[in-house]
């Protein structure tokens, strides 16, 4: 607690896909801060890069083995709690989130299982229901730089693989910025709002981008 009240922490969240990658894994938490659906991940450790602190959180949340390489960073966001796990709880914190992606193979899929002591729920879901779904907007951005960054991979894979077919390139350019203007996050008061009568707690969402 005391070093919450003094610190940011950095956190690396994972967005956890199926084999075919369309759809990813969501928890409901029991317990703050987001006591909702959101990311599997934790702590960054220090000494840890991003893909490190991953490949040491799934293998402690789900027992997996995966090496740092297949991580894929989708996006960064600050995140800023009106409430904390530790007391004081209502001191709140602050975390610098990197948010990264990771297939997993059937096998691994089968061996997900969330704590029930963190978890309530937990449910596989297309990215269309997160970003037309009422869910936090840190988490909504985060899927939004998901489906950007494959059009942008594809994007580059085009050019590298035909790079006179101007067509297709422009195509997929036109895609790729369509899907990163729609999943930039608008500022004020969002419309979500957390409601966790487990916890007797409730509060609204800010989203800021400056």
């Amino acid at each position: 607690g005391q070093a919450l009240d003094c610190l940011v922490k950095g956190c690396s969240d994972m967005l956890l896909l199926s084999p075919d990658g369309l759809k990813l894994l969501l928890g409901k938490r029991n317990v703050q801060p987001q006591p909702d659906w959101w990311f599997a991940g934790g702590r960054i450790f220090p000494g840890e890069t991003p893909s490190q602190s991953c490949q040491r959180l799934i293998r402690r949340e789900f027992g997996l083995e995966i090496d740092p390489a297949r991580f894929q960073v989708v996006c960064c966001q600050s995140l800023a709690w009106g409430m904390r796990e530790q007391p004081p709880a209502s001191n709140g914190t602050t975390d610098l989130q990197i948010v990264l992606s990771l297939v997993l193979t059937q096998s691994e899929v089968e061996k997900v299982v969330l704590d029930p002591k963190e978890y309530a729920d937990s449910q596989w879901v297309e990215p269309s229901v997160v970003l037309d779904g009422s869910y936090h907007p840190a988490l909504k951005f985060a899927v939004g730089s998901l489906l950007a960054k494959r059009k942008m991979d594809e994007m580059r894979e085009a050019a590298a693989l035909s790079p006179d077919d101007h067509v297709k390139i422009a195509k997929l350019a036109l895609e790729f910025s369509s899907l990163a203007t729609a999943c930039e996050p608008l500022n004020g008061r969002s419309s979500y709002r957390v409601v966790a009568p487990h916890l007797n707690y409730e509060c609204d969402v800010v989203v800021s981008t400056t």
